[in-house]
């Protein structure tokens, strides 16, 4: 007995203009730096207790432009198709971790 497998095709959706190309490989370099700095500067803490003061500093400056950018700066909504909320952020995975 042949068993089948169905693919799920997402579509695009369409684009209101065209894409800086150029703009967007500096944006995406912006966001890389941002993630591996910010992982090095709570990583390189001496403490327990100065890693705890680095986690909240990070989230304070974070969080607010993660709201921005998925609402508008209405606190989070609802997640797009395929995102997860974990703990008030979407990402496309299942949330890590015993606060979420």
């Amino acid at each position: 007995m042949a068993t089948s497998s169905k693919k799920v095709v997402k579509k695009a959706r369409p684009r209101k203009s065209r894409i800086d190309l150029a703009q967007y490989a500096r944006l995406r370099t912006i966001l890389d730096s941002l993630d591996i700095g910010a992982l090095r500067y709570y990583l390189d803490a001496r403490s327990a207790a100065e890693r705890e003061q680095r986690f909240e500093k990070l989230k304070s400056a974070l969080l607010p432009i993660i709201r921005e950018i998925w609402n508008g700066g209405e606190g989070l909504a609802d997640c797009p198709e395929g995102y997860i909320d974990c703990g008030g952020v979407c990402v496309p995975y299942q949330c890590v971790g015993s606060e979420f």
